[in-house]
């Protein structure tokens, strides 16, 4: 079993299984845990958004959001291990819109404000009047959350975050997964921009297939696993709001709205990262927030953290909801 070793801002010094190892555990780590409650949610102009919730109602609730091409079930490893850890505490993943059991909406319905939009409708659902939650994003996930540093209505709910591989500008711009083009940025961004913006399918999945998309998403040492769960969700996102959410990725600019996210973060990246590199965008980050309580680096790892380094994740989550009002009692395992 292969593991990549993290460090954290602080000097401390953390570990994860990469998924090299094709065992039956492995292969169970990914498959989608059975939610409790499985919730229809419409957005504010009637878009319908697939909602799953684990654990007690009036525990204290972490809320996933994943990223582009992904969907809940990306977050497999981190429920399963929020929930085996911390039994009392409850957990709200949705698919984005165009993404898994969500709706597909019509042209002119993907944008950065309708992220946000689509994020208050989650919460307007799941939470309690006065109640707070852990926002958990990754990739377009934590560009979510980024954009809602403006709208208080997001941030009175809100007692903590953790923004995973992500970034807040200049996208297209930044990626090196085609390879070559370091050199030439115009070249680089074109490159991108298209590669985000294609509708063209990515299925089915093949050796080729897979080889891709681990260049694409995944750290060099991942096994074949991971691999193959990574190759699944991705090329189960439907080819035109993929495209759609791609073009919104391409002038996507928050970075006057990540300066207002006034609440505790953790920040975690990959330093083999390819879409959102770490040397392009976690210093950015930590810099903008008001209140960043740390930077972790998964050495070795790429793009889908939670995939890569579940245990990780879930530190930084455990981390979270143990400073959340009232959350002394709550039972944070071993």
């Amino acid at each position: 079993m292969t593991t990549s070793s993290g460090t954290t801002r602080n000097g401390a010094s953390t570990s994860t299984d990469t998924g090299t190892d094709t065992g039956t555990s492995t292969m169970d780590l990914f498959a989608p845990p059975i939610p409790e409650t499985w919730l229809r949610v419409a957005s504010a102009d009637g878009t319908q958004l697939n909602v799953e919730v684990h654990g007690p109602s009036g525990a204290p609730t972490v809320v996933l959001i994943h990223g582009w091409t992904c969907r809940i079930s990306f977050w497999a490893p981190v429920i399963r291990a929020l929930r085996e850890s911390v039994p009392e505490i409850r957990v709200v993943a949705y698919d984005q819109r165009g993404h898994g059991g969500s709706e597909i909406p019509g042209k002119g319905k993907y944008s950065v404000p309708i992220l946000v939009e689509d994020l208050r409708a989650v919460l307007d659902a799941t939470l309690a009047d006065g109640e707070q939650a852990i926002l958990v994003g990754h990739s377009m996930g934590g560009m979510t959350i980024m954009a809602a540093g403006g709208d208080a209505s997001i941030l009175g709910r809100t007692a903590g975050v953790v923004l995973c591989s992500t970034g807040f500008a200049n996208l297209p711009g930044s990626s090196t997964v085609v390879p070559g083009l370091k050199r030439w940025r115009k070249a680089n961004r074109a490159a991108h921009r298209f590669m985000l913006v294609s509708a063209l399918p990515i299925g089915p999945i093949t050796a080729i297939t897979r080889a891709a998309l681990k260049r694409t998403a995944l750290g060099p040492e991942s096994g074949r696993a991971l691999q193959n769960a990574n190759a699944r969700i991705i090329t189960a996102c439907r080819p035109k709001p993929r495209a759609a959410w791609g073009r919104v990725l391409t002038q996507l600019d928050v970075s006057a709205q990540v300066g207002k996210l006034d609440v505790p973060t953790s920040v975690v990246f990959g330093s083999s990262d390819r879409l959102t590199p770490a040397g392009a965008h976690a210093q950015a980050i930590v810099d903008a927030l008001p209140r960043c309580d740390g930077l972790t680096t998964l050495h070795g790892l790429g793009h889908m953290t939670p995939m890569e380094a579940p245990d990780v994740i879930t530190m930084l989550i455990r981390k979270r909801v143990q400073a959340m009002p009232g959350a002394a009692d709550t039972e944070m395992g071993a």
